[in-house]
């Protein structure tokens, strides 16, 4: 009977510590209550207690993986004339790539038109020289602008201003 007794008194205690709480654990609020050496009460919150099925909580979040079809934008420009175009939002790098050179060429009055910039789930933004020699930012949303004029200045060290601002082909949830 008293091998009983310890046993039970043991599987209970080591109940109470499955939550991290050595002292009397409040389901309800999800506190520990213990009093120490000197008769003070003391409360403080834990986690939920876990469960005895291999050391994993009862409710423990799933990881589930999304397929999310990325989007695409491209940027062509015609070197002779300055005259350039882009697309945003596009299934495919190739879909991006042609519907850039279709809108830089102007139904074919600005022919030829070469792609100088892609992005893929990201944003592109252009600056441009005093020269008309153009610069790219292409990153996360809010920085491409900052990124294009920073390479501008870096490289030629001239007055370079925005002729393109960001636009973003980014995934659509």
């Amino acid at each position: 009977m008293k091998k009983l007794l310890v046993v039970l008194l043991g599987l209970a205690s080591l109940n109470v510590y499955a939550n991290g709480c050595g002292g009397e654990y409040q389901p309800a609020t999800g506190t520990c209550r213990i009093i120490d050496s000197s008769g003070r009460q003391i409360i403080y919150n834990v986690g939920r207690p876990q469960s005895s099925n291999n050391g994993y909580a009862q409710n423990q979040p799933r990881v589930v993986n999304i397929e999310v079809p990325s989007r695409y934008g491209a940027w062509a420009s015609n070197p002779k004339t300055g005259i350039s175009g882009g697309a945003l939002e596009m299934d495919s790098l190739d879909a991006a790539k042609r519907e850039a050179i279709k809108t830089c060429e102007l139904g074919g009055k600005n022919k030829p038109c070469k792609i100088y910039a892609w992005v893929r789930n990201g944003c592109l933004a252009v600056a441009q020289d005093q020269n008309g020699t153009i610069f790219f930012g292409s990153t996360t949303p809010g920085l491409a602008e900052a990124e294009a004029l920073e390479k501008c200045q870096k490289n030629r060290k001239a007055q370079c201003r925005i002729i393109a601002t960001e636009g973003c082909s980014m995934p659509k949830f």
